[in-house]
């Protein structure tokens, strides 16, 4: 459409040239549309200049379609017709999206945090639906950067000045092996250096928990140059539970769930954590049911620590 035709025109008009169609009569229009007479045919005048022909024939007893008028009035209705179909569309789109929640976590938070937390937030707000969608660190970040997701919960993965990152959860680095492994059932406390010399699987670069280990100091060779490197938790469970091999994970990560034979325990020398963030991206705020949700994970996260063993899990939320 011409620039200076679509700049000049407006819905006003569309509505003025329809109605006094309709009715036949200008008086009747000018009512149907709660305007005076002379502000309706100055529109109806100004909307012909724009066409540049004729859209009504006028005598003093009756208005009629000319020619033109006869082929412009369907398609004049169509575009009324289509402009309200839009609002109405999205205005419904709106609607549903304000009670409309999506998050993109960690495996790790969808398994252990955020089932018993969306059951506990539906009591107080069931009208909010709740969708989740799984990722590693990269990926939470890049949902939450393409508008995927209302916001996320990883690890920092990138620090970028795009993203806004509140501290939530910690969960400490522990030994991972089957329950028949000698040092599951030693007594006392673990320290990573008991992890030398045995047969260590770590997880690949491109994983949060490899950047937890990378670069700290006193780690075991076992541990730093690992025998076998994985990509995923299934992998990682079928090399363990079918050998003498050991891994170390967070608290979170700890896969029992897949195979109840696996124990966690608590590593020191040093201790190790994971900082788990709530994501939110720097220039987008958060729709109300969103805000509302991160709110009520913040307020919730002593009790939500609370759920896991020997203060392997806390609450770093209460320091924002």
């Amino acid at each position: 459409m011409d620039t200076k035709i679509a700049r000049s025109l407006s819905l006003k008009q569309f509505r003025a040239f329809v109605s006094v169609a309709r009715c036949g009569s200008f008086s009747e229009a000018a009512k149907e549309l709660a305007i005076s007479q002379p502000a309706l045919s100055l529109s109806i005048q100004q909307f012909e200049d724009i066409v540049g022909v004729p859209l009504l024939s006028r005598t003093t007893r009756s208005v009629s379609l000319t020619s033109h008028g006869q082929t412009f009035l369907p398609k004049a209705e169509k575009i009324l017709a289509d402009v309200e179909s839009a609002i109405l569309t999205t205005r419904t789109n709106a609607e549903k999206k304000k009670n409309q929640i999506s998050i993109a976590v960690l495996p790790s938070v969808a398994i252990r945090v955020l089932p018993q937390a969306i059951r506990n937030f539906s009591a107080i707000a069931p009208d909010v639906k709740i969708h989740m969608q799984d990722d590693n660190g990269r990926g939470v970040e890049a949902q939450i950067l393409r508008g995927d997701a209302d916001f996320g919960i990883s690890n920092s993965w990138s620090d970028s000045a795009e993203l806004a990152y509140a501290p939530f959860l910690r969960d400490q680095m522990g030994l991972i092996c089957r329950g028949d492994h000698t040092l599951a059932r030693r007594k006392g406390a673990l320290s990573w250096a008991d992890l030398s010399d045995l047969s260590f699987v770590g997880m690949a670069e491109d994983t949060g928990t490899s950047r937890l280990t990378n670069g700290v100091q006193g780690l075991p060779d076992s541990v730093m140059s690992p025998e076998f490197t994985v990509l995923t938790i299934a992998a990682l469970v079928g090399l363990i539970e079918n050998g003498d091999a050991v891994t170390a994970l967070p608290a979170l990560a700890a896969p029992d769930y897949l195979n109840p034979s696996l124990v966690y325990r608590a590593l020191s020398e040093p201790v190790l954590y994971r900082e788990l963030q709530l994501i939110t991206p720097e220039n987008r705020p958060p729709s109300p049911a969103a805000d509302r949700f991160i709110e009520f994970l913040k307020e919730q996260s002593n009790e939500i620590s609370l759920t896991f063993p020997n203060h392997t899990v806390g609450s770093i939320s209460s320091a924002v």
